[in-house]
């Protein structure tokens, strides 16, 4: 369990195939956004369950298909963490300049309760480090429909975020 946790936290997976209304930053490969799998927050949920790593699974792996993933840069991340911390705000802001993408969506996953769970995400500005969208979902019901579908949310919100800032 503790295993397939971190390997969830050690994969980062880079977008660089944008939605048609995001369109493309600038010329050549650039990537637009870095997305940091979701985490889950053991340390601060009220409840732990067996499955609660595939919730975080799923809410990511529907995160990455809104965003649409190509997953070329778990080195990168694999590499940051290598000291054994979870990649936070600075890792995933330097991996982003690395990269030279513009904007890092990141978040975690806690269990409150046998039906609650709470969705926290953020969308970085890479180049000033700023939080420009920092949203918190309550998820009741089936996490394990409930979840994708709060990230699914929160992509949209970074669609229409990073849409308006170019």
């Amino acid at each position: 369990m503790r295993a397939t946790a971190v390997a969830l936290v050690l994969l980062l997976l880079l977008v660089d195939t944008l939605p048609p209304r995001l369109g493309a930053q600038g010329a050549g490969p650039r990537p637009a956004i870095v997305v940091v799998n979701l985490r889950f927050d053991g340390e601060h949920a009220n409840v732990l369950g067996p499955g609660d790593t595939a919730v975080v699974a799923a809410a990511t792996s529907r995160l990455l298909a809104t965003l649409r993933d190509s997953s070329v840069v778990a080195v990168a991340v694999a590499a940051a963490e290598a000291g054994g911390n979870p990649c936070g705000n600075e890792c995933a802001l330097a991996v982003a300049r690395r990269l030279g993408a513009r904007w890092v969506a990141k978040g975690t996953i806690s269990n409150l309760s046998n039906l609650v769970w709470l969705l926290t995400a953020e969308l970085f500005d890479a180049t000033s480090g700023k939080p420009v969208l920092a949203d918190s979902y309550e998820i009741k019901g089936d996490a394990r429909i409930m979840a994708p579908a709060g990230a699914h949310v929160f992509a949209q919100r970074v669609e229409k975020t990073i849409g308006g800032a170019r």
